[in-house]
C-alpha cells in the first residue's frame, strides 16, 4: 500500500521524442502553444484594461474641465492662472492617452511600446508638475483622479512587461535562433566539407605536377645538349668577367687623372669633349677613340703638369706623370683588342645559348614549376584556413545546447534525429 501511495505522487520522467531538426520549428510551436496562449489572453485583458482607462480618463478630463470654482470670487488674475494651468494639463494629459498605441506585430515591439509609456509619464510628470500643483490648490478631486488614471495606466504597462519577461518568450525566441543557428552551421559544415576535400584533390593533383615537371627538368639536365649549354654558360661569364676587369682597369686608371684632367679640360678647349667622355665612361670613350687620340691629350696633359699650368701638389704631379706614362699605345691597343674579342665571344655565345633548345625548355619548366608552387602554397592556405573554420563549429555541443534549452522551457526531453 506505501509502495502504491509513493507510485501516485512521484514525479514522472519525461519520456524523450525522436525529432529531426527539420520538424523541430513546427514541433516546438505546438508545445509552446498553450503558454503563448495564455500570455496572450493575459496580454489582450491587460490591453482590455487599458482601453478602458482611456475612456475614462476622457470622461475625468471633461469633467476636470467643466467644473466650476467653490469660492467664484477669487481676483480675476487667480481665475486667469488657473485657467492657463488647467488647459496645459488637459492638453498635455489628453494628448499622452490620445497617442498610447498598443498594436503589435512581435512580443519585443510591444514591450517597447511599454517603455515608451514609461518614458512619456516620467516626461510628462515633470512638464505638468506645476500644472497640476495649482490645479490641486482649486480642483483637487478632479485632478486627482486624472492623476490615477495616469497611475494606473504606468501599472498596466509595467504588468504588460512583466506578463511578457515571466513568460519564457524570450527562451523561446532564443531556441528558435539556436535552431536556425544549428542548421547553418551544419550546413556551412558541409560546404566547407566538400571544399576541402576538392582542395585536398588539387593539391594532390599539383603534387604530382610538380613531381612530373621536376623529373622533365633532371631529364633535360643529364642530356648533351644541356652539358653544353652549361659549357657556353660558363664560358659566356668567362667573356663578361674579362669584359668588366677591362672597365675595371680602365676606370681606375682614368680616376686617378680625374683632378688633373678636369683642369687641363679647362684650359684645352679643343679637347674638352673628348676628355669628358673618358673621364664619365672611359671604355665607351675608347672604343670611339679609333686614332687613340687620347694618347696626344695625355702627352699635352703631362707637359702641362710638368710646367706646373695645374697647380697640383707636388705628390698629385708625380703620381699623376707616372699614370700618364703608362698609358702608351700599347696599353691602349692591349685593352681595345682584349675588349673587342671578349665583346665578340660573349655576343657569339649568347646567340648560341639563347638558341640552346635545353634552355628553352628549362626556362618554360622553370615557369611551369613556379606556377605550381604557387598553386600549391595557395591550396595549403585554403586547407589551413578551412581546417580552422571546421575546428570552431561543434555541432554536438550546438545539439546539447539546444536539447537543454528546449528541456527548460517545455519539460520535454527529445532525440535530434
Amino acid at each position: 500500500m506505501l509502495e502504491f501511495i509513493k507510485n501516485i505522487f512521484a514525479k514522472k520522467e519525461a519520456t524523450e521524442e525522436k525529432i529531426s531538426l527539420d520538424e523541430l520549428g513546427s514541433w516546438l510551436d505546438r508545445k509552446t502553444k498553450p503558454m503563448l496562449d495564455k500570455l496572450n489572453i493575459k496580454i489582450d485583458e491587460i490591453i482590455g484594461k487599458i482601453n478602458d482607462e482611456k475612456e475614462k480618463v476622457n470622461e475625468n478630463l471633461k469633467t476636470l474641465e467643466n467644473a466650476q470654482l467653490q469660492n467664484p470670487k477669487i481676483p480675476e488674475r487667480v481665475k486667469t492662472i488657473m485657467q492657463g494651468n488647467r488647459e496645459g494639463f488637459i492638453k498635455k494629459a489628453s494628448s499622452f492617452f490620445k497617442n498610447i498605441d498598443l498594436n503589435y506585430n512581435d512580443y519585443g515591439e510591444l514591450t517597447e511600446k511599454c517603455r515608451n509609456i514609461e518614458n512619456e509619464i516620467n516626461l510628462m510628470g515633470k512638464g505638468t508638475a506645476k500644472n497640476y500643483q495649482i490645479l490641486n490648490e482649486f480642483f483637487a478631486r478632479e485632478a486627482e483622479k486624472v492623476a490615477a488614471n495616469i497611475k494606473n495606466m504606468e501599472d498596466y504597462s509595467k504588468e504588460l512587461m512583466n506578463s511578457i519577461s515571466s513568460s519564457k518568450i524570450s527562451n523561446i525566441n532564443k531556441i528558435k535562433s539556436t535552431i536556425t543557428e544549428l542548421k547553418n552551421k551544419i550546413k556551412l559544415k558541409e560546404i566547407c566539407s566538400v571544399q576541402l576535400e576538392g582542395n585536398k584533390n588539387d593539391l594532390q593533383s599539383n603534387k604530382n605536377k610538380k613531381t612530373e615537371i621536376e623529373n622533365r627538368i633532371n631529364e633535360i639536365k643529364s642530356g648533351s645538349d644541356y652539358k653544353n649549354y652549361e659549357k657556353l654558360s660558363e664560358e659566356k661569364e668567362k667573356a663578361e668577367i674579362k669584359i668588366k676587369e677591362i672597365e675595371d682597369t680602365l676606370f681606375r686608371d682614368f680616376s686617378v687623372l680625374e683632378k688633373s684632367l678636369k683642369k687641363y679640360a679647362k684650359i684645352a678647349f679643343e679637347d674638352e669633349g673628348m676628355i669628358l667622355e673618358y673621364l664619365k665612361n672611359p671604355i665607351i670613350a675608347l672604343i670611339k677613340d679609333d686614332d687613340f687620340k687620347i694618347l696626344k691629350v695625355l702627352g699635352n696633359l703631362k707637359s702641362s703638369i710638368e710646367r706646373d699650368k695645374l697647380e697640383l701638389e707636388e705628390k698629385k704631379k708625380n703620381k699623376a706623370i707616372e699614370k700618364i706614362n703608362g698609358l702608351d699605345g700599347v696599353y691602349f691597343n692591349k685593352l681595345m683588342e682584349g675588349y673587342k674579342d671578349a665583346k665578340k665571344m660573349l655576343n657569339g655565345l649568347a646567340i648560341e645559348t639563347e638558341n640552346s633548345n635545353s634552355r628553352k625548355n628549362l626556362d618554360s619548366l622553370n615557369e611551369e614549376l613556379g606556377n605550381v608552387n604557387e598553386s600549391i602554397e595557395d591550396i595549403n592556405g585554403k586547407i589551413m584556413n578551412l581546417n580552422s573554420e571546421l575546428g570552431k563549429i561543434n555541432i554536438d555541443k550546438l545539439r546539447e545546447n539546444l536539447k537543454e534549452e528546449i528541456t527548460t522551457v517545455t519539460n520535454a526531453r527529445i532525440i535530434l534525429g
